[in-house]
């Protein structure tokens, strides 16, 4: 039997990849680090957190001097590890490999990544996943010839996969195949049975074409959140509209309809005069807990109130992400998570920060 996980099935722990020099963070290149930061400490409370960057003593010296400063307890640093691994950037979600489960054993897909269709460099993240594999970090991993971004899809590790066309059907990712033939290609990889599309929905500024983690998310096999905007004005209220109607059209395997819990929309958010893809879609799954990206806006209370009211088994702790935004991200874009049994920790105890 093959499947892919869903997010909220037990973690070894979780992918990241610091914000360096010589990549977009540069002209604020501390502020995001502390926010790295603070994303750290929350993982580190209930798993281990694989850090991939530039150079390990001074990411060290960076984390532990932030440590201190907080006054957080230094010894929660014996379950980060760091590596050197070159990156273009710190995109986790679309380079990291993605983990299936096929008789009993976690294999790491390891698709091909190319910058969002061309759009940015990435000849440093496509081979993360593989400079991991010959450290012997990732027990079991295989090369698949595809483009995929993890942030493209969406499991619910109950044989359903949700996702959109404005992506995984745009020219630069796979263009020999048509929606059939990347269906049936990924149902065959990924272990699904059945795929769920949307046409519509988009946010402005993402450079992703629309992943479907910012914008609808499974938070368990029944229930799906997305983003919604009551803003009639807004350029966005056409396409979140129509993205709601698919959604209320899905049916599971049985036929039956998903519920519906509608996320409130972030306030229009700039940075250099561009408006910013800001949506609190885009939470990270741990153990026991939910990471949620807030944007120091009106709507960050109540988005936290209805994901803590849907997701009672976890501990809903926001961070702030209003510096990642700037870049057109946000939290869950910067990280991947690794199921239990997929991570070799006796390769890990070698890279111990």
């Amino acid at each position: 039997m093959k499947k892919i996980f869903a997010e909220w099935e037990k973690q070894d722990g979780i992918l990241l990849s610091f914000p360096h020099k010589n990549s977009d963070w540069k002209p604020y290149l501390d502020e995001v680090r502390n926010t790295y930061c603070e994303i750290i400490y929350p993982i580190l409370q209930v798993e281990s957190c694989l850090l991939v960057c530039e150079n390990k003593t001074s990411t060290k010296d960076y984390i532990n001097n932030y440590f201190a400063k907080k006054g957080w307890n230094p010894k929660l640093l014996s379950r980060l590890y760091c590596v050197e691994i070159p990156s273009n950037d710190t995109w986790t979600r679309d380079f990291g490999g993605i983990t299936i489960t096929k008789n009993n054993q976690n294999i790491v897909l390891d698709f091909g990544f190319n910058g969002w269709g061309l759009k940015f460099a990435s000849n440093f993240d496509n081979k993360i996943t593989r400079e991991l594999a010959k450290l012997g970090i990732l027990k079991n991993i295989k090369t698949e010839n595809l483009i995929l971004e993890g942030g493209s899809i969406e499991s619910n590790g109950a044989g359903i996969l949700l996702t959109n066309t404005q992506c995984l059907l745009e020219d630069n990712r796979n263009p020999t195949y048509t929606q059939k033939q990347l269906e049936k290609k990924l149902k065959k990889t990924l272990g699904i049975q059945q795929i769920l599309w949307l046409n519509s929905g988009y946010l402005s500024g993402d450079d992703t074409d629309s992943h479907i983690d910012t914008l609808a998310r499974f938070v368990d096999k029944k229930t799906i959140v997305y983003v919604g905007c009551a803003d009639k004005n807004d350029e966005h209220y056409p396409a979140l509209l129509a993205m709601k109607k698919e959604l209320e059209k899905l049916r599971d395997l049985k036929g039956e309809p998903f519920k519906l819990v509608e996320l409130p929309f972030v306030g229009a958010k700039y940075f250099d005069n561009e408006r910013l893809p800001a949506t609190y879609a885009n939470f990270l799954f741990l153990n026991g807990r939910i990471l949620l990206p807030t944007y120091q806006d009106s709507n960050d209370n109540l988005a936290r109130e209805i994901l803590q009211n849907i997701c009672p088994k976890h501990e809903v702790i926001p961070i702030d992400c209003s510096v990642l935004i700037r870049q057109h991200g946000s939290l869950h874009c910067i990280s991947m998570q690794f199921p239990k049994k997929t991570l070799n920790f006796k390769a890990l105890k070698n890279l111990k920060i």
